[in-house]
């Protein structure tokens, strides 16, 4: 059964070959100027003018030309052109892929009516404004089914949001205080209050369209090479043929120029020539469906022959800040009453570990009935001198207040949730109930009692390089809290491909070192830097690359820009900062640092790819060498009978070369636009795999195809 990412790649292939500017496009490429820099296609189109001439006046080319074989000229002369217009057209479908990435993106900036939040007269209404209208600071209300207008940090509600339009995860996504939403998402589920963060010249969206379009893509290393090889290739194949119409010439071996022509289209390497730039420019293509934009095809080159890649154990591996994961109760308290704990604790808490807590107990059923009571709590903000946070409730408070009633009791209510309170550990009412979370050794300080087994847990939660936060409830610990570096879904496998591949992966981290260890083997890692300062990747990467080795890397902080200079592949966030971006040679627009692995696969399939239609190509031409020249003297040279082995007439067998030569090309440019199929593995068995399909293959198909489309000339002819 066919894949659905194969089925869409298929069908944008057929849009895009039936697209009407796609086609005129390639015509106009046929310009033998625009052609000056693909040296194999143009000397090919030259070939066409020479056959033309040929049969428009054959006494010009006397004694190599035939008069009676203007019908025939022409036909070489239709197929040489069409092999040339194949040519242009895999340039030209592999522009358009290029562009409409940056279309299919452009159709999501589009204006849509969004709810603005406006405060008068201490009313709050919504005002009907278009999305190109916001501006940085508005609030904007996000109802089901609502597409978010513009990029905005949720301030209020947790609803399920579908950006799949934009990361290609189809999983909604779950957004709280403090979460980004992305324009031209869509609320699938509640109501979000939400802050505008950028103005609409500067949204997610317009920032990627942007640097898509500006990107260049000169030739890179390995093309300028493959080309020189190539232009070698057609000097040698140029001096054999000119040997031979001398020859034909001096010993009347009466062979027709167009005979001679049609081999030495078939001999040179049209097949790569062909889709040289293609595969190129599709492969950085692939890199902006992925929302990463590369500044040079070099880049993506050089990852595809990455030995070395630096990762961030923070955001790379895990997902950027510790998660609750556990209630643990002590003595005869409850797993609920702990969650309950957290959840009243954290009410407040606007960090990502505070939300994570909530999230944790809202999911496990551990919501209190204490509730409504947090309007009018006495919050204790998080102190770096006593690493504790909590909330005193009053027993019985009742509940909050409507947002829409200003009454002087509301603003009381605000002014004292946001009022600068005592630190915790003060004097408890009797109807009050008090809740603290907090660092172990910082919680034993201000407990009434410490649980026997209190140490033993903590110590027993921290050797497995997690976090463990300890809660009270009116001073008497009830549990701890396990925090945990929660790993991205599916960097395990990432990794394993990585080292299949015959790739180093290095952990950077400044967590101490049990920690460290824990998450390296947790992922598989053997190689890690705990206590690891910014300022080490430089000497990290020098190091390697002294080494003679491809050191690929992520960063996003100023101090990561040396790095990221240096290094052979550097993938800066495009959250971080400008100096990270300009040092970089990549941006991921998304800010995934675990893309640098993305980006080292694709790299390989790149050269995989290049490579693979090289080998088919030198193959073809081995094959059609071997096809056509022992009919081409089998009337001047009889021994030569012996090796046409296809059984091919001359006319026949040159009009069946060349037309295999030619449809090839079409064939293939589906492979060079997707990419070969790609599975992580190593090098030397990646080569033979390869040597195989395309190597052995590539002899093979050329002698069956050839014999096809002679019988079916001798049929249409017979």
């Amino acid at each position: 059964m066919t894949s659905k990412p194969a089925r869409q790649t298929s069908a944008r292939f057929r849009s895009n070959l039936t697209s009407t500017k796609t086609l005129l496009d390639s015509l106009v490429r046929l310009n033998p100027v625009s052609l000056l820099a693909n040296p194999v296609m143009f000397i090919v189109e030259l070939t066409f003018f020479i056959v033309t001439a040929m049969s428009i006046y054959p006494p010009a080319f006397y004694p190599v030309a035939n008069s009676s074989m203007r019908i025939y000229y022409v036909e070489v002369a239709l197929i040489v052109l069409l092999t040339v217009w194949f040519s242009t057209l895999a340039d030209a479908l592999a522009e358009t892929q290029a562009k409409n990435t940056a279309s299919s993106l452009r159709s999501l900036e589009s204006e849509v009516q969004s709810k603005k939040i406006v405060t008068e007269a201490d009313l709050r209404r919504i005002v009907t404004t278009p999305s190109t209208a916001l501006r940085k600071g508005d609030l904007i209300l996000l109802e089901k089914n609502d597409v978010v207008p513009i990029d905005a940090e949720v301030l209020e509600g947790i609803g399920m949001v579908d950006e799949s339009l934009l990361t290609g995860e189809s999983t909604p996504v779950r957004k709280a205080p403090g979460d980004e939403v992305i324009g031209g998402s869509k609320v699938i589920s509640d109501t979000l209050t939400a802050r505008v963060t950028v103005n609409p010249e500067d949204t997610y969206i317009s920032e990627m369209i942007r640097l898509v379009e500006s990107s260049k893509r000169p030739r890179t290393p390995n093309e300028v090479a493959v080309t020189s090889v190539l232009i070698g290739l057609t000097a040698i194949f140029t001096i054999i043929v000119v040997a031979l119409l001398g020859l034909s010439i001096t010993l009347d071996l009466a062979v027709d120029l167009s005979v001679l022509i049609a081999l030495y289209v078939c001999l040179l390497p049209t097949t790569i020539g062909a889709l040289l730039p293609s595969i190129g420019l599709s492969g950085v293509s692939r890199l902006y469906r992925r929302k990463i934009v590369a500044k040079s095809g070099r880049a993506v080159e050089r990852a595809g022959d990455t030995d070395v890649i630096i990762l961030d154990k923070t955001g790379t591996i895990t997902v950027g800040n510790r998660q609750a994961v556990e209630f643990i109760p002590v003595n005869s308290h409850t797993e609920k009453e702990v969650g309950e704990a957290a959840f009243l604790s954290s009410w407040h808490d606007d960090t990502p570990e505070g939300r994570s807590l909530i999230r944790l107990a809202y999911e496990d059923g551990f919501v209190p009935r204490e509730l409504n009571a947090l309007g009018v709590s006495e919050v204790y903000e998080f102190s770096a001198s006593t690493r504790t946070s909590g909330v005193k409730i009053s027993q019985g408070t009742g509940f909050m207040l409507p947002k829409g009633d200003k009454s002087g009791r509301e603003r009381g209510r605000l002014r004292r949730k946001f009022e600068a309170h005592q630190e915790a550990g003060s004097a408890i009412a009797e109807d009050e109930t008090e809740i603290i979370k907090g660092a172990p050794d910082a919680i034993k300080k201000i407990a009434r009692s410490i649980p026997s087994n209190f140490d033993a847990l903590v110590d027993r939660i921290s050797s497995q390089g997690d976090t463990p936060l300890a809660v009270t409830r009116n001073r008497e610990v009830i549990g701890v809290i396990r925090l945990k570096d929660v790993l991205k879904p599916g960097i395990r496998e990432k990794i394993l491909s990585v080292k299949v591949m015959g790739i180093r992966p290095v952990m950077l981290t400044g967590d101490q070192p049990l920690t460290a260890k824990s998450i390296a083997s947790e992922v598989g890692i053997d190689e890690f830097r705990p206590e690891a300062k910014p300022e080490d990747k430089y000497d990290i990467v020098t190091k390697e690359q002294a080494e003679t080795r491809v050191v690929a890397m992520i960063g996003d902080g100023t101090n990561d820009a040396p790095a990221l200079a240096v290094a052979d592949v550097g993938l800066a966030m495009n959250s971080g900062t400008q100096a990270a971006k300009e040092a970089a040679n990549m941006v991921d627009l998304e800010s995934n640092p675990a893309k640098i692995i993305e980006v080292v696969m694709l790299g390989k399939q790149l050269l995989m790819t290049r490579g693979a239609v090289t080998t088919f190509s030198i193959a073809n031409d081995v094959a059609k060498y071997f096809a056509i020249v022992p009919v081409m003297f089998a009337s001047t040279l009889p021994e030569l009978k012996a090796l046409n082995i296809l059984g091919l007439g001359l006319n026949t067998a040159v009009l069946s070369a060349l037309i295999f030569n030619a449809i090839i090309i079409p064939l293939l440019i589906p492979l060079a636009l997707r990419g070969i199929r790609f599975k992580p593995t190593s090098t030397m068995a990646l080569f033979i795999k390869n040597a195989l399909i395309y190597g052995v293959g590539g002899i093979i198909v050329p002698f069956i195809g050839i014999k096809v489309i002679d019988i079916a000339l001798l049929s249409i002819g017979g």
